[in-house]
């Protein structure tokens, strides 16, 4: 296993008040290796409207849309306006610096419920799967109670929740895992379990079923995203196989990739804290294949921000890192449209 820590060059200019997709810092950061670059937006009023404040607690990216959930807050009543009251905020193109649409709602027994952790099932067979290019979403949520702990599926075109079976686990996130077959696709989750979380796999039958654990993870382990093997490979040459990405949220957030079962190939320490290009709590990961971009929801309410990492071209690393006192914040300001001052 090997173990990076993060390097902090530079962070651009405090934004002294979030709003939505507003833009917070600019950080250059070593992520397994390898130097990102990381845009990050503070994203609180986003869903303005339905909820006070969006704080990324799960995310996926599908067919050229970020999705993004938060709580609800403790089986919030609908209309209640705590955080989103369950709405799901669509990024087309990944854009944070747009307003997102604000997509279904994740709802029963005339509550809100925050989604912890959303995928999608995309084969067309098993739980929560869809075809045509409206998506269902496989979502968790663990507040606790009698509609807390819900596995279910969120169809924006149809009712708010369907198939639901509540009572169903204590988890953080999930990730569909396909397999050579629909029989073979898995979901797998991270469940709060004493003394540490753990990684168990689950069928995607009609009521999906514990296959057992997988492998125990690290204190805290709060964000999975599922990367085959090419993917992975991006982001390490260790990354033989198809992987997890598991995000930490602690005293340090930290990324950490893991084989499927359960080898810690690499990990690295990100830039932790509420303050400009910084993080407080990393709880939820999405990745575009086609832009090669990695995003990072950080949930902590004093951040309620999500990053957009890109990783720095080998032959210019030395250079960027070299000119980013001199240069690199004014450039960054310059292209996107602000003037430098």
């Amino acid at each position: 296993m090997i173990r990076i820590a993060a390097t902090l060059l530079v962070t651009a200019c405090a934004v002294a008040q979030a709003s939505a997709g507003t833009y917070n810092a600019t950080i250059v950061v070593d992520i397994f290796g390898k130097p990102y670059s990381i845009d990050i937006y503070r994203v609180a009023g986003d869903l303005a409207g339905f909820g006070p404040q969006l704080q990324p607690e799960g995310m996926v990216w599908h067919d050229g849309t970020l999705y993004v959930t938060g709580d609800a807050g403790a089986q919030a009543p609908l209309g209640s306006g705590t955080e989103t009251n369950g709405h799901v905020a669509a990024y087309a193109g990944g854009n944070l610096a747009a307003t997102p649409a604000a997509l279904g709602q994740f709802a029963t027994s005339g509550r809100a419920i925050g989604p912890e952790a959303i995928t999608i099932n995309a084969r067309g067979a098993g739980y929560g799967s869809f075809a045509g290019p409206t998506p269902k979403f496989v979502v968790m949520d663990s507040a606790g109670g009698s509609v807390g702990r819900i596995l279910g599926v969120l169809d924006p075109a149809g009712p708010s929740v369907g198939e639901i079976q509540s009572d169903f686990l204590n988890g953080d996130d999930l990730a569909f895992v396909p397999g050579a077959t629909a029989a073979e696709d898995r979901l797998a989750i991270i469940e709060s379990a004493s003394p540490s979380p753990v990684l168990t796999w689950y069928s995607t039958d009609a009521t999906p079923v514990s296959l057992g654990v997988g492998f125990a993870l690290a204190d805290d382990a709060k964000g999975l995203l599922y990367l085959p093997q090419a993917d992975a490979a991006y982001f390490s040459p260790l990354a033989t196989t198809d992987c997890f990405m598991v995000s930490v949220a602690g005293a340090v957030n930290e990324l950490q990739l893991y084989s499927l079962d359960g080898v810690l190939l690499a990990s690295s320490a990100l830039p932790t804290g509420t303050g400009s290009g910084l993080f407080g709590g990393v709880e939820a990961l999405a990745y575009d294949p086609i832009g090669k971009r990695l995003f990072l929801g950080d949930e902590n309410a004093l951040s309620s921000q999500i990053g957009v990492a890109v990783q720095v071209p080998e032959p210019c690393a030395l250079a960027l890192a070299a000119g980013l006192a001199s240069g690199l914040v004014a450039a960054v300001r310059f292209r996107r449209g602000r003037p430098a001052t």
